[in-house]
């Protein structure tokens, strides 16, 4: 949940090792089948000579880093480390064929701890279960419920007289371009198709013309996300100062000269400031979508995000009086900020912050499920949340489609207590109320210790 340009993907390579080889043959392609250990592939760990570790085997994509269509922040964050789980994560089988092509040689001394591997076993049961497998009639529907969404509210506001109209008008317009948001989720985690083009399409349809979000954008801040969830330095959605402040992990030395209410009152301004999220990730998006995406898919990117904001300008002119519709942009446009961020920040605001590094430490599995809520509740919650009240589930296994999670769920949690791994599930006002717990336990710690109030 960056807010108001947090998210600044160039910050990302002052977060790893800067320094750069002294010898530029240092960077040589190194012999296939050369065996190497940890330690040797750790070294290589910059944006300029980026070696990372799949299943035991060592690959050289530092010619990659800048391809790569999930954004570079993404292989920077694993640089000189072992990604397997998370290429899992991310990567259906075929993509292995493409990882090939930047084989080094094998790594000798790689340890996989219990846990771990646990964690794999239970991967390859979803597969052999076909739980990777979408329901095409259930995206059907949830495209068209949707899509019914906007139908909706333009028809309250250019239909009716009432003043009241543009209320609820900008609230349906609100919870579609939440749900919107949940749609694009799933397509752009290749949850649907086997085909990743087919998916891309369907997320620049819903995720920049429907939502006005860039694709570019969502994918290098939500897959970094997903790859370093709430390590400080690396995760952009707890990367909220100086609005909102997790953990006292994230804001030292980075509090003085701001205003001291920022802090000291940021459990109650917490509302106030979902309302502007939508503005600011829009924002954040098309300077992205301008500046930051590949080239290949920069004249994309801009052409559907204006498609957006014509359709939109569209609404307020032809359906509304030029009193009206200042009205309805505020509405509309605060109340998905707080219906997506209230959603969302219950998956991991409040939980565990780990420091830097920690990626390279500890298993994959425990990262996700120690800093990931679940949320129980009847089935407005899973609708309203977009299935992400099984947030560890789908941190766990992102490709996992939406409709699945509830059995993926009942598998995890009994892995989960044997391996020791702590697994926490509350309710949608339960989890809400640690979330603002949180912030308010960091308000008072570090506002008495910074400035000494």
């Amino acid at each position: 949940m960056a807010f108001f340009g947090k998210f600044n993907p160039t910050e990302l390579q002052q977060r790893v090792v800067s320094h750069k080889p002294s010898n530029e043959l240092e960077r040589r392609k190194r012999p296939s089948n050369e065996t190497l250990t940890v330690k040797e592939v750790a070294k290589h760990n910059t944006r300029s000579d980026c070696w990372v570790i799949v299943d035991g085997k060592a690959y050289d994509v530092t010619s990659w880093v800048d391809k790569h269509p999930g954004g570079d922040h993404l292989l920077l964050s694993h640089a000189g480390m072992d990604a397997t789980d998370i290429f899992d994560a991310f990567h259906d089988p075929n993509s292995y064929k493409i990882l090939k092509a930047f084989y080094i040689g094998d790594v000798s001394d790689v340890v996989v701890p219990e846990t771990t591997k646990a964690h794999r076993l239970l991967r390859k049961k979803l597969e052999e279960d076909n739980l990777y497998e979408a329901n095409y009639l259930y995206y059907v529907f949830k495209f068209v419920s949707t899509v019914s969404l906007v139908a909706a509210s333009v028809f309250v506001v250019s239909y009716f007289s009432s003043s009241w109209r543009i209320l609820i008008g900008g609230i349906l317009m609100g919870l579609f371009w939440q749900q919107c948001g949940w749609l694009s989720h799933d397509f752009l985690h290749h949850q649907v198709f086997k085909n990743r083009s087919y998916n891309n399409a369907v997320g620049y349809l819903v995720g920049n013309v429907f939502q006005g979000f860039s694709v570019s954008w969502w994918k290098a801040k939500h897959n970094l996300h997903h790859a370093t969830v709430n390590i400080a330095g690396f995760d952009p959605d707890i990367d909220t100062l100086p609005f909102l402040a997790w953990s006292e992990k994230l804001i030292e030395g980075e509090l003085e000269g701001l205003p001291q209410f920022l802090v000291k009152y940021q459990h109650i301004l917490y509302f106030p400031l979902l309302s502007a999220a939508r503005l600011s990730w829009m924002i954040q998006s098309f300077i992205y979508a301008e500046s930051k995406s590949l080239p290949s898919k920069r004249t994309t990117e801009i052409v559907t995000l204006f498609a957006h904001y014509f359709w939109y300008l569209a609404v307020l002119f032809l359906c509304m009086t030029w009193k009206e519709a200042p009205l309805f942009v505020l509405v509309s446009q605060a109340s998905t900020g707080i219906f997506l961020a209230t959603a969302f920040s219950l998956g991991h605001n409040g939980m565990v912050i780990y420091e830097k590094g920690t990626q390279a430490s500890m298993e994959f599995n425990r990262l996700q499920v120690t800093t990931g809520r679940d949320v129980s509740g009847p089935a407005f919650v899973c609708w309203f949340m977009g299935g992400l009240d099984k947030q560890i589930e789908h941190h766990l296994y992102p490709r996992v489609p939406r409709h699945n999670l509830g059995i993926v769920r009942s598998l995890v949690v009994p892995l989960c207590a044997k391996t020791g791994i702590p697994y926490h599930v509350t309710g949608f006002w339960a989890g809400t109320k640690e979330t603002i717990a949180r912030l308010y336990s960091v308000s008072i710690l570090q506002v008495n210790k910074l400035f000494k109030l």
